[in-house]
Formats: C-alpha cells, sequence, structure tokens
C-alpha cells in the first residue's frame, strides 16, 4: 500500500448561472454568468462584466441580495423599462 501524496489545489466550487454572488477582489456583488474551471464571469445589473476566481466569491448575504434587486430597479427605471 503506497500513500500518495493529496492533491494541494482547492476544488472547484461549483457555482449555477444566476446565483448572486459578493466578489471580494472587486467588493461587488454580481450575478454567475457563466463558470470556466476556477474562472467566473460575473455581471451587475448595469451591464457590468468581470472575470474572477471562484476562492474569491461567496454566496450574497440578504442585505446584498436587497442592494441587487434594488440595482436592476433602478435600472430598468433609468433606462424607461419600468
Amino acid at each position: 500500500m503506497t500513500n500518495s501524496p493529496k492533491p494541494r489545489t482547492a476544488p472547484v466550487a461549483g457555482w449555477k448561472r444566476g446565483a448572486a454572488v459578493f466578489d471580494r477582489g472587486s467588493q461587488l456583488v454580481g450575478v454567475v454568468h457563466a463558470q470556466h474551471g476556477t474562472k467566473l464571469t460575473l455581471t451587475r445589473p448595469s451591464g457590468l462584466r468581470w472575470h474572477t476566481r471562484t476562492v474569491a466569491v461567496r454566496a450574497a448575504t440578504d442585505r446584498e441580495l436587497i442592494q441587487l434587486r434594488a440595482l436592476v430597479k433602478h435600472n430598468r427605471h433609468v433606462r424607461g423599462l419600468a
């Protein structure tokens, strides 16, 4: 029996498209647009899109979800879609 070393890489977190997350790097709440391995593409209601690592995000809190919904409502109003 051999003792093989355990991998030192963290497991890839599986985020579903549409999940609200907080990106610690940018300090922004965003929505998961896509995941490619350990990279995520996040979006904001304004259309801002950026890339981050899966280890840099966590699930959005209730307060952050309220903030995100308010941003959606604001952007609809600004664009005349309300």
